[in-house]
């Protein structure tokens, strides 16, 4: 028996399929660049805040420097 990949639902109005993905423009109108300028805008953050949490970490288990480096 194979399978069968499942169809993708309409969409209300009938224009095609719901998944954004299909090469349809988002409805939120959200572009891929803006996604892009997103991801760096937070990448800077999120990576300083993963820096200190790890840094948290070994403080934690008494090894103040990561010797693995």
């Amino acid at each position: 028996m194979r399978a069968v990949p499942a169809k993708p639902p309409a969409r209300p109005d009938g224009t095609g399929s719901a998944d954004p993905a299909a090469g349809d423009a988002p409805a939120t109108g959200v572009t891929g660049a803006d996604i892009e300028e997103l991801a760096r805008r937070l990448l800077d953050p999120v990576s300083r805040l993963i820096r200190a949490d790890l840094r948290r970490g070994r403080e934690r288990a008494g090894r103040l420097y990561d010797r693995g480096r």
